[in-house]
């Protein structure tokens, strides 16, 4: 179901990350990684599904913000994603919703070349694969 996949991609973002960011297991405290899951037109999951399981990945502070959104039309998405983002630090984000608009996608892909964080689709409009161009 939709529940344990948006889970698996969400550690997965997270690991991939950590990896990326090369925070090394000496450090004094655990690392945090904070990671947005933005759900729209979609049935609500609870936020515990999306925690990743206890012992699960690499030695990290995982925060996971759940948000569920009614409107997905690009320019909302846009404008939500930005307010997001000025509100608190985002070292990834994973996007769902149930449109079928490609624009999702290539909105998402334009945030994610502009801001450098990692952003995964993973139902809907957003996990489209883009046209090449």
């Amino acid at each position: 179901g939709l529940k344990p996949r948006i889970m698996g991609v969400a550690v997965r973002l997270a690991l991939m990350t950590w990896a990326l960011l090369g925070w090394s297991q000496s450090a004094e405290s655990a690392p945090s990684l904070s990671v947005a899951v933005i759900l729209g037109e979609t049935r609500g999951v609870p936020e515990r599904a999306l925690r990743p399981a206890p012992g699960v990945g690499a030695p990290l502070d995982i925060s996971v913000l759940a948000v569920q959104v009614n409107y997905t039309d690009p320019g909302s998405m846009l404008t939500h994603l930005c307010q997001l983002m000025a509100r608190q630090r985002l070292h990834g984000l994973v996007y769902g919703d149930g449109t079928d608009q490609e624009a999702i996608a290539q909105m998402l892909d334009f945030v994610s070349s502009q801001t450098a964080m990692p952003i995964l689709g993973v139902h809907g409009g957003a996990a489209m694969t883009m046209a090449e161009k």
